[in-house]
């Protein structure tokens, strides 16, 4: 069972001292003749709430006195100050003495609320006034902040009125602090943000110069591929002029020196000019040498089977031509490539080859190498693939592959893809996708 409350015990109180009124009316209202016999009745229900009155005082002043409440007791028609509990002396630093017959407002603490008779007024009228934190200053100059509850009730049939004053200081004081942390972390908060939005604005400024700086690094690009694949066009029509030169100005030359030779050997020998004849067959096995190197040369610079036969056939020249040289085995397998018109494109695709086969020679240590060349739908794909050490990562991406770097662009300036790999001991493959029909003759 809860434990009483002030106000119960103060109801209590009131209905216990009302019966007893009612029960001296009733006995003063009797008739004389049965006055005697409900005297004894009247005289114990008398004796009997007398008792239960004391009782409910008794405890009351118990809660009173022994209350965490400060409790403080007016006259409520004059506003004199009639009684006050030990926690509210004790709160406000006053003794019993100093508060008992005084005016609510003469007391230091409480001059702010009841600066004058109004506030008491007030209080009369309403009968209830709630402040929710009042701030109450302690004899000894101390800030307190209160609940104050004030209420009007009868008491041994006088009205008086019941102050009831919590202290609330250290939830006060916890309230303050959170509040001023908060404005401190509003505060901090606009801070960051102000710090933020500058650092927003100047990570956009520079992230505007980033891609600017970016745009003109691509149109560089661009422009240092074109000026690539315009070099490129170059270069190979150059070494097609200068194939052409050597094979059909030289090698013509040549060829008529080694008839005239020949004929002038035959002519001594008829002559039994033996001695002589033999040194111009000498000179004769020195123009052959001379012109197989010419022949090659030219070769080397622009094969002729690549503009007479197509790439195919001239990868497949170019793959016995390998075997013979380097001895390693060396297989090419052609699907669908019979014809391919573009010149450009041709000439890229033979370049590709050449380049990986040289790759393999100088660096793979490889005993055999595949040659894959096949179109599906609208796409090329090459394929050189060896069996030796396998290139490495750092190898793929140096700076100093100028042949790997000279695959990858021939492959970008065509609109294709460049898959270069290899893992230790499992070779290397160059893979090349092209799309047909979409060459670089623009860079030509």
């Amino acid at each position: 069972m809860p434990p009483k409350s002030k106000s119960h015990f103060m109801a209590e109180n009131a209905a216990l001292r009302a019966r007893l009124a009612e029960l001296e009316d009733k006995s003063s209202n009797r008739p004389s003749g049965n006055r005697g016999e409900l005297a004894k009745s009247d005289i114990a229900e008398r004796k009997r709430i007398q008792e239960a009155l004391t009782t409910s005082e008794v405890r009351y002043r118990r809660l009173f006195e022994t209350a965490k409440d400060g409790i403080l007791i007016l006259d409520a028609e004059s506003g004199q100050i009639t009684d006050a509990n030990p926690f509210l002396r004790n709160l406000l630093g006053y003794s019993h003495t100093e508060l008992l017959g005084k005016m609510l407002w003469e007391i230091g603490p409480f001059r702010d609320i009841a600066a004058s008779r109004g506030a008491f007024r007030k209080l009369q009228k309403k009968s209830y006034i709630r402040y929710d934190n009042l701030p109450l200053e302690t004899k000894d100059h101390r800030n307190k902040h209160v609940e104050f509850v004030s209420n009007v009730h009868r008491e041994n049939g006088t009205r008086v009125i019941q102050c009831n004053i919590r202290d609330i200081t250290a939830r006060h004081k916890a309230e303050e602090a959170l509040a001023n942390l908060s404005k401190e972390l509003e505060r901090r908060v606009k801070e960051r943000t102000a710090e933020l939005l500058t650092a927003n604005r100047l990570m956009k400024k520079m992230l505007d110069e980033g891609k600017r700086a970016e745009e003109e690094i691509r149109k560089s690009r661009e422009r240092l591929r074109d000026l690539s694949g315009r070099l490129q066009s170059l270069l190979e029509e150059e070494r097609t002029r200068i194939s052409r030169e050597i094979h059909d100005e030289l090698g013509q030359a040549l060829t008529a020196l080694k008839i005239d030779l020949s004929l002038t050997r035959r002519s001594l020998v008829s002559g039994g000019h033996a001695e002589q004849s033999a040194k111009i067959h000498e000179f004769e096995d020195a123009v052959n040498r001379i012109l197989r190197t010419v022949r090659k040369i030219a070769t080397d610079l622009r094969p002729g089977v690549l503009d007479e036969l197509g790439v195919a056939p001239a990868i497949e020249w170019m793959a016995k031509d390998f075997q013979s040289r380097t001895g390693i085995g060396c297989k090419v397998s052609l699907q669908g490539v019979d014809k391919i018109s573009d010149t450009v494109l041709s000439t890229a695709i033979f370049r590709i080859v050449q380049e990986a086969l040289t790759n393999v020679m100088r660096h793979a240590a490889a005993s055999q190498v595949n040659v894959s060349f096949k179109k599906k739908d609208r796409t090329l794909v090459v394929e050189v693939r060896d069996n030796g050490i396998g290139i490495t990562e750092g190898r793929i991406i140096g700076s100093k592959s100028f042949g790997l770097i000279g695959i990858r662009e021939r492959v970008r300036l065509l609109g294709g893809d460049a898959v270069i790999r290899g893992k230790p001991g499992e070779g290397t493959l160059v893979r090349v996708t092209l799309p047909e029909g979409e060459g670089a003759s623009a860079n030509a």
